[in-house]
């Protein structure tokens, strides 16, 4: 099936950082995606950007999306520093 239309993520930038979690720093993989609308595989509107954050030491994963929120208000500030960057 051919679509015409359709929303994709673009990988901006991976970082690795420090962050507090239980009153020690762990290290952490942030990703940061911009999210665009595409017609015919071309992205033609940037809707925003979108953060993933890893900790390995915990094995937890927190991601934000275009609809909903999975993130602390304090992992979601640390992500929108190192998304800044890119």
């Amino acid at each position: 099936m051919f679509f015409v239309f359709g929303f994709r993520t673009k990988l901006l930038g991976k970082e690795n950082r420090k962050i507090p979690k239980n009153g020690f720093y762990v290290n952490a993989v942030i990703k940061v995606y911009r999210f665009y609308f595409e017609i015919f595989f071309i992205p033609l509107i940037p809707l925003g950007k979108k953060y993933s954050l890893y900790i390995p030491h915990t094995d937890e994963y927190f991601e934000t999306n275009f609809f909903s929120k999975d993130m602390s208000e304090e992992y979601l500030e640390i992500c929108r520093d190192t998304g800044r960057k890119y």
